[in-house]
Protein backbone atom coordinates (compact mmCIF):
# COMPACT_ATOMS: atom_id res chain seq x y z
CA UNK A 1 0.00 0.00 0.00
CA UNK A 2 0.94 3.54 -0.92
CA UNK A 3 2.43 5.67 2.31
CA UNK A 4 0.41 8.56 3.38
CA UNK A 5 0.90 10.15 7.16
CA UNK A 6 -1.20 8.33 9.50
CA UNK A 7 -1.74 11.85 11.28
CA UNK A 8 -3.60 12.69 7.80
CA UNK A 9 -5.50 9.35 7.90
CA UNK A 10 -6.64 9.68 10.78
CA UNK A 11 -8.07 13.27 10.55
CA UNK A 12 -10.02 11.57 8.08
CA UNK A 13 -11.38 9.62 10.27
CA UNK A 14 -11.88 11.91 13.25
CA UNK A 15 -13.68 14.12 10.75
CA UNK A 16 -15.92 10.98 9.00
CA UNK A 17 -18.73 10.48 11.73
CA UNK A 18 -19.09 6.85 11.50
CA UNK A 19 -23.05 7.30 11.74
CA UNK A 20 -23.46 9.60 9.19
CA UNK A 21 -21.44 8.28 6.49
CA UNK A 22 -23.03 4.29 7.15
CA UNK A 23 -26.59 5.68 6.88
CA UNK A 24 -25.95 7.86 3.75
CA UNK A 25 -25.29 4.02 2.23
CA UNK A 26 -27.89 1.73 4.64
CA UNK A 27 -30.81 3.11 6.93
CA UNK A 28 -30.08 2.91 10.00
CA UNK A 29 -32.17 2.99 13.14
CA UNK A 30 -30.96 4.05 16.75
CA UNK A 31 -31.99 0.87 19.51
CA UNK A 32 -30.23 2.14 23.11
CA UNK A 33 -26.71 3.57 22.80
CA UNK A 34 -25.97 2.11 19.39
CA UNK A 35 -27.87 2.06 15.69
CA UNK A 36 -28.39 -1.01 13.43
CA UNK A 37 -28.85 -1.78 9.93
CA UNK A 38 -29.38 -4.19 7.80
CA UNK A 39 -25.71 -5.51 6.77
CA UNK A 40 -24.45 -4.95 3.51
CA UNK A 41 -21.86 -7.42 3.45
CA UNK A 42 -23.87 -10.90 3.65
CA UNK A 43 -27.54 -11.54 2.75
CA UNK A 44 -29.22 -10.76 6.22
CA UNK A 45 -32.97 -10.23 6.44
CA UNK A 46 -32.71 -7.90 9.59
CA UNK A 47 -30.77 -5.72 11.29
CA UNK A 48 -27.91 -7.54 12.55
CA UNK A 49 -25.12 -4.30 12.01
CA UNK A 50 -24.51 -2.56 14.82
CA UNK A 51 -22.87 0.58 14.82
CA UNK A 52 -21.47 2.80 17.16
CA UNK A 53 -21.22 6.51 17.64
CA UNK A 54 -19.25 6.17 20.92
CA UNK A 55 -16.62 3.98 19.80
CA UNK A 56 -16.64 4.33 15.93
CA UNK A 57 -16.77 1.31 15.11
CA UNK A 58 -19.15 -1.07 13.52
CA UNK A 59 -19.78 -5.08 13.56
CA UNK A 60 -22.30 -7.30 12.10
CA UNK A 61 -23.32 -9.69 14.77
CA UNK A 62 -24.38 -12.50 11.99
CA UNK A 63 -21.67 -12.61 9.08
CA UNK A 64 -18.61 -11.04 11.56
CA UNK A 65 -17.65 -7.77 9.47
CA UNK A 66 -16.68 -5.15 11.34
CA UNK A 67 -13.84 -2.03 11.41
CA UNK A 68 -14.22 1.54 11.37
CA UNK A 69 -15.89 4.19 9.16
CA UNK A 70 -13.16 4.00 6.89
CA UNK A 71 -12.85 -0.18 6.29
CA UNK A 72 -16.51 0.47 5.40
CA UNK A 73 -16.69 2.14 2.81
CA UNK A 74 -13.43 0.24 1.69
CA UNK A 75 -15.63 -2.84 1.57
CA UNK A 76 -18.81 -1.01 0.39
CA UNK A 77 -16.95 0.57 -2.65
CA UNK A 78 -15.37 -2.29 -3.43
CA UNK A 79 -11.42 -0.17 -3.29
CA UNK A 80 -8.55 -0.13 -1.96
CA UNK A 81 -7.92 1.50 1.68
CA UNK A 82 -6.52 4.39 0.43
CA UNK A 83 -9.24 4.99 -2.03
CA UNK A 84 -11.72 5.11 0.55
CA UNK A 85 -9.68 7.23 2.76
CA UNK A 86 -9.59 9.80 -0.41
CA UNK A 87 -13.41 9.48 -0.95
CA UNK A 88 -14.21 10.42 2.70
CA UNK A 89 -11.68 13.40 2.42
CA UNK A 90 -13.26 14.70 -0.67
CA UNK A 91 -16.29 14.32 1.36
CA UNK A 92 -15.82 16.05 4.21
CA UNK A 93 -13.64 18.88 2.35
CA UNK A 94 -9.82 17.30 3.46
CA UNK A 95 -6.96 18.24 1.36
CA UNK A 96 -4.65 15.55 0.85
CA UNK A 97 -0.67 15.75 0.75
CA UNK A 98 0.93 14.10 -2.64
CA UNK A 99 2.12 11.35 -1.02
CA UNK A 100 -0.76 9.39 -1.56
CA UNK A 101 -0.35 7.09 -4.95
CA UNK A 102 -2.83 4.61 -4.99
CA UNK A 103 -1.51 1.61 -6.69
CA UNK A 104 -3.48 -0.75 -8.52
CA UNK A 105 -2.55 -4.11 -7.62
CA UNK A 106 -5.58 -6.57 -8.64
CA UNK A 107 -4.75 -9.86 -9.81
CA UNK A 108 -7.37 -9.70 -12.90
CA UNK A 109 -5.71 -6.20 -14.15
CA UNK A 110 -4.27 -8.05 -17.15
CA UNK A 111 -7.27 -9.74 -18.09
CA UNK A 112 -9.12 -6.41 -17.83
CA UNK A 113 -6.39 -4.47 -20.13
CA UNK A 114 -7.13 -7.66 -22.26
CA UNK A 115 -10.66 -6.95 -22.40
CA UNK A 116 -10.53 -3.00 -22.68
CA UNK A 117 -8.53 -3.80 -26.64
CA UNK A 118 -11.42 -6.57 -27.55
CA UNK A 119 -13.79 -3.67 -27.29
CA UNK A 120 -11.33 -0.87 -28.40
CA UNK A 121 -11.11 -3.55 -31.66
CA UNK A 122 -14.96 -4.08 -31.79
CA UNK A 123 -15.53 -0.51 -31.97
CA UNK A 124 -12.70 0.01 -34.40
CA UNK A 125 -14.48 -2.88 -36.88
CA UNK A 126 -18.45 -1.09 -36.41
CA UNK A 127 -16.70 2.06 -37.85
CA UNK A 128 -15.39 0.73 -41.27
CA UNK A 129 -17.27 0.01 -44.73
CA UNK A 130 -17.79 -3.50 -43.56
CA UNK A 131 -19.72 -2.25 -40.40
CA UNK A 132 -22.25 0.00 -42.75
CA UNK A 133 -25.14 -2.66 -42.20
CA UNK A 134 -24.72 -3.68 -38.58
CA UNK A 135 -24.40 0.80 -38.33
CA UNK A 136 -27.75 0.90 -40.09
CA UNK A 137 -29.66 -1.94 -38.13
CA UNK A 138 -28.47 0.51 -34.74
CA UNK A 139 -29.71 3.02 -36.87
CA UNK A 140 -33.00 1.35 -37.56
CA UNK A 141 -33.73 0.75 -33.67
CA UNK A 142 -33.11 4.36 -32.50
CA UNK A 143 -29.10 4.17 -31.24
CA UNK A 144 -27.46 7.17 -32.76
CA UNK A 145 -23.64 7.50 -32.59
CA UNK A 146 -23.75 8.98 -29.01
CA UNK A 147 -25.47 6.18 -28.33
CA UNK A 148 -23.26 3.50 -29.56
CA UNK A 149 -20.03 5.35 -27.85
CA UNK A 150 -21.43 6.13 -24.78
CA UNK A 151 -22.35 2.30 -24.17
CA UNK A 152 -18.93 1.13 -25.82
CA UNK A 153 -21.33 -0.82 -28.87
CA UNK A 154 -18.86 -2.43 -31.41
CA UNK A 155 -18.80 -5.80 -34.18
CA UNK A 156 -16.95 -8.73 -34.97
CA UNK A 157 -16.86 -9.72 -38.25
CA UNK A 158 -16.57 -12.73 -40.19
CA UNK A 159 -12.91 -13.54 -39.81
CA UNK A 160 -12.97 -16.19 -37.19
CA UNK A 161 -9.04 -15.38 -36.56
CA UNK A 162 -9.34 -11.18 -36.47
CA UNK A 163 -8.85 -11.30 -32.15
CA UNK A 164 -6.76 -13.75 -32.16
CA UNK A 165 -4.05 -12.12 -34.28
CA UNK A 166 -4.31 -9.15 -32.07
CA UNK A 167 -4.06 -10.46 -29.03
CA UNK A 168 -1.62 -12.83 -29.82
CA UNK A 169 0.27 -9.50 -31.45
CA UNK A 170 -0.09 -7.60 -28.07
CA UNK A 171 1.68 -11.03 -25.97
CA UNK A 172 -1.22 -12.20 -24.77
CA UNK A 173 -1.02 -16.20 -24.15
CA UNK A 174 -3.85 -18.79 -25.23
CA UNK A 175 -4.68 -19.52 -22.06
CA UNK A 176 -5.31 -15.79 -21.19
CA UNK A 177 -7.43 -15.81 -24.28
CA UNK A 178 -9.75 -18.51 -23.09
CA UNK A 179 -9.63 -17.57 -19.60
CA UNK A 180 -11.54 -14.72 -20.06
CA UNK A 181 -13.41 -16.62 -23.03
CA UNK A 182 -12.47 -14.60 -26.02
CA UNK A 183 -10.74 -17.04 -28.03
CA UNK A 184 -10.98 -21.11 -28.27
CA UNK A 185 -7.89 -22.61 -28.26
CA UNK A 186 -8.57 -26.06 -27.85
CA UNK A 187 -8.32 -27.28 -31.14
CA UNK A 188 -7.25 -24.89 -34.04
CA UNK A 189 -7.98 -21.36 -32.28
CA UNK A 190 -10.77 -19.31 -33.43
CA UNK A 191 -12.50 -16.05 -31.97
CA UNK A 192 -15.86 -16.89 -29.88
CA UNK A 193 -17.60 -14.30 -31.61
CA UNK A 194 -18.35 -13.85 -34.52
CA UNK A 195 -19.96 -11.57 -37.12
CA UNK A 196 -22.16 -10.11 -34.23
CA UNK A 197 -23.11 -6.34 -33.09
CA UNK A 198 -21.05 -6.68 -29.42
CA UNK A 199 -22.42 -4.82 -26.36
CA UNK A 200 -19.86 -4.93 -23.46
CA UNK A 201 -20.67 -5.94 -19.75
CA UNK A 202 -19.27 -4.41 -16.69
CA UNK A 203 -18.93 -5.68 -13.08
CA UNK A 204 -19.84 -2.93 -10.23
CA UNK A 205 -16.31 -1.52 -10.62
CA UNK A 206 -16.52 -0.79 -14.21
CA UNK A 207 -14.00 -3.41 -15.84
CA UNK A 208 -15.43 -4.95 -18.84
CA UNK A 209 -15.38 -8.37 -18.25
CA UNK A 210 -17.79 -10.15 -20.91
CA UNK A 211 -20.07 -9.19 -24.33
CA UNK A 212 -23.48 -9.53 -25.57
CA UNK A 213 -23.11 -10.38 -29.26
CA UNK A 214 -26.45 -10.14 -30.82
CA UNK A 215 -27.26 -11.28 -34.65
CA UNK A 216 -28.47 -8.00 -36.67
CA UNK A 217 -29.13 -9.75 -39.96
CA UNK A 218 -31.44 -12.73 -41.20
CA UNK A 219 -29.90 -16.20 -39.59
CA UNK A 220 -31.11 -19.33 -38.09
CA UNK A 221 -28.59 -18.69 -35.32
CA UNK A 222 -29.43 -17.56 -32.06
CA UNK A 223 -30.38 -14.04 -31.40
CA UNK A 224 -28.36 -13.38 -28.40
CA UNK A 225 -25.04 -15.24 -27.46
CA UNK A 226 -23.20 -14.25 -24.45
CA UNK A 227 -19.54 -14.52 -22.87
CA UNK A 228 -19.73 -18.07 -20.69
CA UNK A 229 -18.79 -18.22 -17.07
CA UNK A 230 -15.32 -16.38 -16.47
CA UNK A 231 -12.52 -15.98 -13.87
CA UNK A 232 -13.79 -12.27 -14.49
CA UNK A 233 -17.62 -12.98 -15.38
CA UNK A 234 -20.17 -14.39 -13.18
CA UNK A 235 -23.43 -13.39 -14.58
CA UNK A 236 -25.34 -13.66 -11.45
CA UNK A 237 -22.83 -11.33 -9.97
CA UNK A 238 -23.42 -8.26 -11.91
CA UNK A 239 -26.33 -6.02 -13.16
CA UNK A 240 -26.46 -4.04 -16.59
CA UNK A 241 -25.47 -0.70 -16.24
CA UNK A 242 -24.69 -0.29 -12.66
CA UNK A 243 -21.16 0.90 -12.62
CA UNK A 244 -23.06 4.23 -14.67
CA UNK A 245 -26.33 4.53 -13.15
CA UNK A 246 -24.92 3.96 -9.73
CA UNK A 247 -24.84 7.95 -8.98
CA UNK A 248 -27.67 8.71 -10.41
CA UNK A 249 -29.71 5.96 -8.45
CA UNK A 250 -28.35 7.38 -4.99
CA UNK A 251 -29.70 10.62 -6.37
CA UNK A 252 -33.17 9.82 -7.11
CA UNK A 253 -33.44 7.44 -4.41
CA UNK A 254 -34.81 4.99 -6.40
CA UNK A 255 -33.68 2.09 -9.26
CA UNK A 256 -35.55 1.17 -12.05
CA UNK A 257 -35.05 -3.01 -12.67
CA UNK A 258 -35.74 -4.12 -16.48
CA UNK A 259 -35.12 -7.32 -17.95
CA UNK A 260 -32.70 -6.93 -21.28
CA UNK A 261 -29.94 -4.12 -21.67
CA UNK A 262 -31.90 -2.55 -24.72
CA UNK A 263 -34.41 -1.61 -21.80
CA UNK A 264 -31.86 -0.12 -20.05
CA UNK A 265 -30.15 1.68 -22.91
CA UNK A 266 -33.33 3.09 -24.45
CA UNK A 267 -34.30 4.56 -20.88
CA UNK A 268 -31.09 5.73 -20.56
CA UNK A 269 -30.46 7.78 -23.51
CA UNK A 270 -33.83 9.16 -23.25
CA UNK A 271 -32.37 10.61 -19.93
CA UNK A 272 -34.23 7.75 -17.24
CA UNK A 273 -30.46 7.06 -15.66
CA UNK A 274 -31.58 5.36 -12.89
CA UNK A 275 -31.61 2.03 -14.51
CA UNK A 276 -30.23 -1.29 -14.38
CA UNK A 277 -31.17 -4.33 -16.12
CA UNK A 278 -31.06 -8.29 -14.85
CA UNK A 279 -30.71 -9.83 -18.18
CA UNK A 280 -32.78 -12.18 -17.51
CA UNK A 281 -36.22 -12.98 -15.08
CA UNK A 282 -34.29 -13.65 -11.58
CA UNK A 283 -32.13 -12.17 -9.19
CA UNK A 284 -29.65 -13.60 -7.39
CA UNK A 285 -28.46 -13.36 -3.49
CA UNK A 286 -25.11 -11.18 -5.29
CA UNK A 287 -27.50 -8.94 -7.06
CA UNK A 288 -29.86 -8.62 -4.12
CA UNK A 289 -26.41 -7.62 -2.43
CA UNK A 290 -25.47 -4.94 -5.05
CA UNK A 291 -29.34 -3.67 -4.51
CA UNK A 292 -28.53 -2.85 -0.90
CA UNK A 293 -25.68 -1.06 -1.99
CA UNK A 294 -27.45 1.41 -3.08
CA UNK A 295 -30.32 1.89 -0.34
CA UNK A 296 -33.10 2.95 -2.70
CA UNK A 297 -36.25 1.84 -3.54
CA UNK A 298 -36.84 -0.56 -5.98
CA UNK A 299 -39.42 0.07 -9.29
CA UNK A 300 -40.21 -3.33 -11.26
CA UNK A 301 -40.62 -2.81 -14.97
CA UNK A 302 -40.32 -6.03 -16.47
CA UNK A 303 -42.00 -7.44 -19.88
CA UNK A 304 -45.16 -7.35 -20.14
CA UNK A 305 -45.84 -11.32 -20.83
CA UNK A 306 -46.87 -14.11 -18.71
CA UNK A 307 -42.68 -14.88 -17.67
CA UNK A 308 -42.25 -10.83 -17.29
CA UNK A 309 -44.92 -10.56 -14.88
CA UNK A 310 -44.11 -13.59 -12.56
CA UNK A 311 -40.24 -12.76 -12.43
CA UNK A 312 -42.28 -9.56 -10.79
CA UNK A 313 -43.55 -11.32 -8.24
CA UNK A 314 -41.00 -13.55 -7.62
CA UNK A 315 -38.18 -10.79 -7.93
CA UNK A 316 -40.54 -9.02 -5.28
CA UNK A 317 -41.15 -11.88 -2.93
CA UNK A 318 -37.27 -11.41 -2.39
CA UNK A 319 -37.06 -7.87 -2.30
CA UNK A 320 -39.50 -8.00 0.51
CA UNK A 321 -37.83 -10.36 2.87
CA UNK A 322 -34.79 -7.67 3.09
CA UNK A 323 -37.34 -4.90 3.64
CA UNK A 324 -36.97 -3.27 0.34
CA UNK A 325 -39.43 -0.54 -0.85
CA UNK A 326 -40.99 -2.08 -3.91
CA UNK A 327 -43.36 -0.45 -6.81
CA UNK A 328 -44.02 -1.68 -10.09
CA UNK A 329 -45.00 -0.17 -13.42
CA UNK A 330 -47.44 -1.93 -15.88
CA UNK A 331 -46.78 -0.51 -19.54
CA UNK A 332 -49.71 -1.49 -21.51
CA UNK A 333 -49.39 -2.24 -25.38
CA UNK A 334 -46.15 -3.41 -25.57
CA UNK A 335 -43.95 -5.88 -25.08
CA UNK A 336 -41.02 -4.53 -22.92
CA UNK A 337 -39.75 -1.32 -22.08
CA UNK A 338 -37.83 -0.47 -25.43
CA UNK A 339 -40.85 -1.40 -27.49
CA UNK A 340 -43.47 1.18 -25.69
CA UNK A 341 -40.84 3.82 -25.65
CA UNK A 342 -40.26 3.36 -29.49
CA UNK A 343 -44.19 3.13 -29.90
CA UNK A 344 -45.47 5.99 -27.43
CA UNK A 345 -42.37 8.20 -26.49
CA UNK A 346 -40.14 9.10 -22.95
CA UNK A 347 -43.21 11.63 -21.96
CA UNK A 348 -45.70 8.55 -22.10
CA UNK A 349 -42.78 6.16 -19.74
CA UNK A 350 -42.28 8.87 -17.65
CA UNK A 351 -46.34 9.07 -16.72
CA UNK A 352 -46.38 5.76 -16.20
CA UNK A 353 -43.24 6.20 -13.84
CA UNK A 354 -45.15 9.00 -11.99
CA UNK A 355 -47.89 6.18 -11.22
CA UNK A 356 -46.38 3.30 -10.11
CA UNK A 357 -48.32 0.36 -8.69
CA UNK A 358 -47.67 -0.48 -5.21
CA UNK A 359 -45.70 -4.11 -5.05
CA UNK A 360 -48.71 -5.12 -2.53
CA UNK A 361 -51.56 -4.02 -4.76
CA UNK A 362 -50.11 -5.43 -7.61
CA UNK A 363 -49.17 -9.21 -5.66
CA UNK A 364 -52.96 -9.16 -4.74
CA UNK A 365 -53.73 -8.63 -8.27
CA UNK A 366 -50.95 -11.57 -9.10
CA UNK A 367 -52.33 -13.92 -7.55
CA UNK A 368 -56.05 -13.72 -8.80
CA UNK A 369 -54.30 -15.22 -12.07
CA UNK A 370 -55.86 -17.75 -13.63
CA UNK A 371 -58.38 -18.74 -10.16
CA UNK A 372 -62.40 -18.42 -10.44
CA UNK A 373 -62.90 -17.16 -7.24
CA UNK A 374 -66.49 -18.21 -7.42
CA UNK A 375 -64.86 -21.60 -6.91
CA UNK A 376 -64.41 -22.79 -3.17
CA UNK A 377 -61.15 -24.46 -4.00
CA UNK A 378 -59.80 -21.36 -6.11
CA UNK A 379 -61.24 -18.83 -3.25
CA UNK A 380 -58.88 -20.59 -0.39
CA UNK A 381 -55.67 -21.11 -2.44
CA UNK A 382 -56.18 -17.23 -2.93
CA UNK A 383 -56.82 -16.42 0.63
CA UNK A 384 -53.80 -18.66 1.54
CA UNK A 385 -51.61 -16.87 -0.84
CA UNK A 386 -52.89 -13.67 0.22
CA UNK A 387 -52.42 -14.71 4.03
CA UNK A 388 -48.91 -15.92 3.51
CA UNK A 389 -47.76 -12.34 1.57
CA UNK A 390 -49.40 -10.32 3.89
CA UNK A 391 -47.15 -12.87 6.73
CA UNK A 392 -43.61 -10.38 5.84
CA UNK A 393 -45.36 -7.10 5.90
CA UNK A 394 -44.34 -4.39 8.63
CA UNK A 395 -47.01 -2.27 8.42
CA UNK A 396 -49.69 -3.39 10.95
CA UNK A 397 -52.45 -1.09 9.66
CA UNK A 398 -51.90 -2.38 6.34
CA UNK A 399 -52.55 -6.15 7.68
CA UNK A 400 -55.69 -5.29 9.50
CA UNK A 401 -56.93 -3.26 6.25
CA UNK A 402 -55.99 -6.33 4.13
CA UNK A 403 -57.99 -8.72 6.61
CA UNK A 404 -61.07 -6.36 6.85
CA UNK A 405 -60.89 -5.90 3.32
CA UNK A 406 -60.78 -9.83 2.81
CA UNK A 407 -63.49 -10.34 5.02
CA UNK A 408 -65.81 -8.10 3.43
CA UNK A 409 -65.43 -8.87 0.06
CA UNK A 410 -65.43 -12.67 0.01
CA UNK A 411 -67.96 -12.56 3.18
CA UNK A 412 -65.57 -14.15 5.87
CA UNK A 413 -65.27 -14.03 9.61
CA UNK A 414 -62.31 -11.53 10.19
CA UNK A 415 -61.59 -13.27 13.33
CA UNK A 416 -60.69 -16.52 11.63
CA UNK A 417 -58.63 -14.85 9.20
CA UNK A 418 -56.92 -13.05 11.58
CA UNK A 419 -56.00 -15.83 13.84
CA UNK A 420 -54.94 -18.18 10.61
CA UNK A 421 -52.55 -15.35 9.56
CA UNK A 422 -51.05 -15.12 13.68
CA UNK A 423 -50.31 -19.29 13.13
CA UNK A 424 -48.57 -18.42 10.18
CA UNK A 425 -46.85 -15.85 11.13
CA UNK A 426 -45.73 -18.00 14.19
CA UNK A 427 -44.38 -20.49 12.00
CA UNK A 428 -42.74 -18.22 10.00
CA UNK A 429 -41.08 -16.90 13.50
CA UNK A 430 -40.22 -20.24 14.13
CA UNK A 431 -38.51 -21.13 11.38
CA UNK A 432 -35.97 -18.18 11.29
CA UNK A 433 -35.64 -18.79 15.08
CA UNK A 434 -34.27 -22.37 14.28
CA UNK A 435 -32.31 -21.03 12.02
CA UNK A 436 -30.92 -18.34 13.80
CA UNK A 437 -30.06 -21.53 16.42
CA UNK A 438 -28.68 -23.25 14.13
CA UNK A 439 -26.15 -20.32 13.15
CA UNK A 440 -25.38 -19.33 16.77
CA UNK A 441 -24.89 -22.83 17.21
CA UNK A 442 -22.13 -22.80 14.79
CA UNK A 443 -20.79 -19.90 16.02
CA UNK A 444 -20.63 -21.05 19.44
CA UNK A 445 -18.73 -24.49 18.42
CA UNK A 446 -16.31 -21.89 17.00
CA UNK A 447 -15.74 -20.23 19.83
CA UNK A 448 -15.05 -23.51 21.91
CA UNK A 449 -12.36 -24.83 19.55
CA UNK A 450 -10.28 -21.81 20.74
CA UNK A 451 -9.28 -22.63 24.13
CA UNK A 452 -9.12 -20.43 27.48
CA UNK A 453 -5.74 -19.18 26.91
CA UNK A 454 -6.78 -18.04 23.29
CA UNK A 455 -9.51 -15.89 24.36
CA UNK A 456 -7.38 -14.74 27.44
CA UNK A 457 -4.95 -13.44 24.79
CA UNK A 458 -7.96 -11.57 22.48
CA UNK A 459 -9.82 -10.17 25.40
CA UNK A 460 -6.54 -8.67 26.89
CA UNK A 461 -5.37 -6.86 23.64
CA UNK A 462 -9.29 -5.91 23.01
CA UNK A 463 -9.03 -4.13 26.58
CA UNK A 464 -5.60 -2.47 25.43
CA UNK A 465 -7.19 -1.40 22.30
CA UNK A 466 -9.72 0.52 24.20
CA UNK A 467 -8.15 2.13 27.22
CA UNK A 468 -3.90 3.33 27.77
CA UNK A 469 -3.68 2.03 31.28
CA UNK A 470 -4.31 -1.47 30.40
CA UNK A 471 -1.17 -1.26 28.01
CA UNK A 472 0.73 -0.12 31.41
CA UNK A 473 -0.29 -3.10 33.22
CA UNK A 474 0.45 -5.32 30.34
CA UNK A 475 3.83 -4.02 30.36
CA UNK A 476 4.51 -3.84 33.96
CA UNK A 477 3.52 -7.72 34.43
CA UNK A 478 5.85 -8.72 31.39
CA UNK A 479 3.24 -10.57 29.83
CA UNK A 480 4.48 -13.11 26.87
CA UNK A 481 1.57 -13.90 24.74
CA UNK A 482 2.64 -18.03 23.32
CA UNK A 483 1.46 -16.94 19.51
CA UNK A 484 2.89 -14.94 17.12
CA UNK A 485 0.45 -12.73 15.78
CA UNK A 486 -0.93 -11.49 19.25
CA UNK A 487 2.56 -11.06 20.17
CA UNK A 488 2.88 -8.46 16.91
CA UNK A 489 -0.38 -6.85 17.64
CA UNK A 490 0.59 -5.95 21.30
CA UNK A 491 4.18 -4.64 20.04
CA UNK A 492 1.95 -2.59 18.02
CA UNK A 493 -0.14 -1.43 20.17
CA UNK A 494 2.53 -0.28 22.20
CA UNK A 495 4.14 1.65 19.49
CA UNK A 496 1.22 3.03 18.56
CA UNK A 497 0.43 4.33 22.05
CA UNK A 498 3.76 5.66 22.22
CA UNK A 499 4.13 7.49 19.25
CA UNK A 500 0.56 9.05 19.43
CA UNK A 501 0.79 9.32 23.69
CA UNK A 502 -3.22 7.85 23.16
CA UNK A 503 -5.34 5.42 21.71
CA UNK A 504 -8.60 4.45 20.36
CA UNK A 505 -10.03 1.61 18.82
CA UNK A 506 -11.31 3.43 15.59
CA UNK A 507 -7.88 5.15 15.19
CA UNK A 508 -5.89 2.04 16.15
CA UNK A 509 -7.61 -0.22 13.39
CA UNK A 510 -6.44 2.16 10.62
CA UNK A 511 -2.99 2.25 11.87
CA UNK A 512 -3.40 -1.82 11.68
CA UNK A 513 -4.75 -1.87 8.54
CA UNK A 514 -1.21 -1.36 6.81
CA UNK A 515 -0.32 -4.75 8.29
CA UNK A 516 -1.87 -7.24 6.05
CA UNK A 517 -0.89 -10.66 8.36
CA UNK A 518 -2.56 -9.80 11.48
CA UNK A 519 -5.12 -6.98 10.77
CA UNK A 520 -7.52 -10.09 10.06
CA UNK A 521 -6.59 -11.11 13.80
CA UNK A 522 -7.05 -7.27 14.77
CA UNK A 523 -10.59 -7.19 13.33
CA UNK A 524 -11.62 -10.62 14.59
CA UNK A 525 -10.33 -9.21 18.29
CA UNK A 526 -12.99 -6.52 17.82
CA UNK A 527 -16.04 -8.46 16.51
CA UNK A 528 -15.15 -10.93 19.51
CA UNK A 529 -15.03 -8.20 22.40
CA UNK A 530 -17.15 -5.23 21.25
CA UNK A 531 -19.69 -5.43 23.23
CA UNK A 532 -17.57 -6.11 26.07
CA UNK A 533 -17.76 -3.28 29.62
CA UNK A 534 -13.82 -2.44 30.57
CA UNK A 535 -13.57 -4.32 33.58
CA UNK A 536 -9.98 -3.76 35.46
CA UNK A 537 -10.59 -6.67 37.70
CA UNK A 538 -11.69 -8.86 34.74
CA UNK A 539 -8.42 -7.54 32.67
CA UNK A 540 -6.30 -8.97 35.52
CA UNK A 541 -8.93 -12.43 35.51
CA UNK A 542 -7.66 -12.12 31.96
CA UNK A 543 -3.96 -11.94 32.69
CA UNK A 544 -3.47 -14.31 35.43
CA UNK A 545 -5.31 -16.85 32.94
CA UNK A 546 -2.56 -16.08 30.46
CA UNK A 547 0.23 -16.28 33.19
CA UNK A 548 -1.15 -19.86 34.65
CA UNK A 549 -1.32 -20.92 30.95
CA UNK A 550 2.27 -20.09 30.09
CA UNK A 551 3.26 -22.21 33.42
CA UNK A 552 1.63 -24.97 32.70
CA UNK A 553 3.10 -24.86 28.85
CA UNK A 554 6.78 -24.84 30.99
CA UNK A 555 5.80 -27.02 33.05
CA UNK A 556 4.67 -29.54 30.03
CA UNK A 557 7.87 -28.75 28.48
CA UNK A 558 10.22 -29.23 31.84
CA UNK A 559 8.45 -32.69 31.78
CA UNK A 560 8.92 -33.43 28.49
CA UNK A 561 12.99 -32.68 28.95
CA UNK A 562 12.61 -34.68 32.25
CA UNK A 563 11.75 -37.73 30.69
CA UNK A 564 14.75 -37.10 28.04
CA UNK A 565 17.52 -36.48 30.49
CA UNK A 566 20.04 -38.70 31.00
CA UNK A 567 22.11 -36.54 33.61
CA UNK A 568 20.92 -37.62 36.68
CA UNK A 569 21.91 -33.73 38.61
CA UNK A 570 20.36 -32.04 35.50
CA UNK A 571 17.17 -34.22 35.77
CA UNK A 572 17.05 -33.17 39.65
CA UNK A 573 17.89 -29.45 38.56
CA UNK A 574 14.57 -30.17 36.72
CA UNK A 575 12.36 -31.72 39.00
CA UNK A 576 12.89 -29.02 41.14
CA UNK A 577 12.11 -26.35 38.31
CA UNK A 578 8.62 -27.84 37.89
CA UNK A 579 8.17 -28.13 41.70
CA UNK A 580 9.01 -24.44 41.80
CA UNK A 581 6.61 -23.28 38.97
CA UNK A 582 3.94 -25.54 40.79
CA UNK A 583 4.01 -24.02 44.31
CA UNK A 584 3.80 -20.44 42.16
CA UNK A 585 7.24 -19.25 43.33
CA UNK A 586 8.26 -18.03 39.91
Amino acid sequence: MAILPLEEINNVRMHADIVEVISSYIPLMHKGKNYFGVCPFHEDHSPSMSVSAEKQIYKCFSCGAAGNVITFVQNYENVSFLEAVDILAKRYGITLSNAINIKQNDKNTRYYDMMDLAQKFFQNNLKTELGIQAREYLQQRGLDKNAIAEFGIGLTLTDRQMLYRLLKSKKYTEKEMDDVALVNTHDSPYDYFVNRIMFPLHDPNGHIVGFSGRVYYESEAAKYVNTRETIIFKKGQILFNYHRAKPFIRNEKAVILVEGYMDAIRLYINGVKNILAIMGTSLTKDQIVLLKKLNAKVVLCLDNDSAGQKAIYDIGQLLKKDNFEIEVIKLSGAKDPDEYILKNGIEAFQKNLKEPLKYFDFSLNYLKQNKNLEQAVDLVNYINDVLLDIAFEQDPLLIDVTLKKLATDYNLEYDMLKEKLQNITANKNNAEKTEFKVESEIALKKQVKNNTYQVACKKLLFYMINEAKYIRIYQDNLVFLDNLNFREIAKAIIYYYESNKTISMADFLTYASTNERFYPEVLDIINEGSEEQLDENVFMDYLNSIQKGNKQKTIKELKQSLKEELDKNKKIEIAMQIAELKKGSV
